[in-house]
């Protein structure tokens, strides 16, 4: 079974049973409390709320943990810089934010199918019909949503690839298999849209007011 960082999981938590349009909006305004606020406990009390979160959603452990690992070297990076000038207060506060915005990110993505999200991006381009229909920005964000999953599948197929050939070193042993093999998604993916008529007329043939949708793979099978 193939688990993705961020992908949804099904549960019965308080997170899974609120709208994605209160948990995007929460995302906001947590993201401007962090960035307004600059109290290394406030921002450390955040943080850790955001943890307490994350793990109700029972998140991959795998993927997390990984995802968890890369942002808190970023954060150690960056907080060791605010050190290097002195600001002792911002270092701690800076890695902080970074750590609590990353793990509130994962916990609303891993509990708010894509279905709701995918209306969500749709009834929030409602507003913009005249310049952008909304049916098109549907299908942008499914596209942007189904190949997430698709090109992190193709990065470990060709790293796999490339160990099974005794390749262990060295990112172009499957860098530029993973790129041959993502532009060859991206045309496949624009050939299937095409047969489907789904082109610059795209708008005037999809139903008003409701998303044109494609089919997107199930991270977890």
């Amino acid at each position: 079974m193939t688990h993705v960082l961020g992908a949804y999981r099904p549960g019965a938590s308080p997170l899974h049973r609120l709208p994605a349009w209160s948990k995007v909006a929460t995302l906001i305004v947590w993201s401007a409390v962090t960035l307004l606020v600059r109290d290394p406990i406030t921002s450390g009390g955040l943080a850790v709320a955001a943890l307490m979160l994350l793990v109700s959603v029972l998140p991959a452990a795998g993927p997390t943990f990984k995802g968890l690992g890369m942002i808190v070297i970023v954060a150690a990076m960056a907080s060791a810089y605010q050190v290097w000038r002195g600001d002792y207060v911002a270092a701690i506060d800076l890695g902080v934010d970074l750590i609590g915005l990353f793990a509130l990110s994962l916990a609303i993505t891993g509990s708010t199918p894509m279905s709701d999200m995918l209306d969500l991006a749709t009834a929030a381009a409602r507003p913009l019909r005249r310049v952008l229909p909304p049916a098109i920005t549907g299908l942008m964000f499914a596209i942007m949503l189904r190949a997430i999953p698709e090109i992190a599948g193709i990065m470990r197929q060709s790293r796999d690839a490339a160990r099974a050939r005794g390749i262990r070193r060295g990112p172009t042993a499957f860098m530029i298999p993973t790129a041959t093999r993502t532009v060859g998604f991206a045309l496949d993916l624009g050939a299937a849209l095409h047969a489907r008529g789904i082109g610059d007329d795209a708008a005037s043939d999809a139903p008003r007011g409701r998303p044109m949708r494609i089919a997107a793979k199930d991270p977890n099978g």
